[in-house]
């Protein structure tokens, strides 16, 4: 990936604004630790009650649309998006 993830856990935290991310003062490994947990936790669906949750792969689909329409470079976009796919691979490799 080329952006840090420093950058790209930034750019997650303005597409979920809502959602508390402390991470001052971390290093890139623990940036990316903290990026891909943030991740799997969406694609999860677990800030969502148990009965209205949604499939990984519904909850991908959305955040697909919401990192290509939001206000980022096409670099960060990119890079978000690989850091989607990484997880949900991770996700699906797991669950078999």
């Amino acid at each position: 990936m080329d952006q840090p993830f420093s950058a790209l856990l930034d750019a997650y935290r303005r597409l979920w604004p809502n959602r508390s991310l402390t991470s001052e003062s971390l290093n890139e490994q623990e940036s990316k630790s903290l990026l891909y947990e943030m991740i799997i936790q969406e694609l999860r669906d677990e800030w969502t009650h148990p009965r209205v949750r949604q499939t990984p792969e519904v909850k991908f689909y959305y955040a697909m649309k919401r990192v290509s329409s939001a206000d980022l470079p096409n670099d960060m976009k990119i890079a978000l998006i690989q850091a989607y796919l990484t997880a949900m691979e991770q996700l699906q490799a797991n669950h078999t």
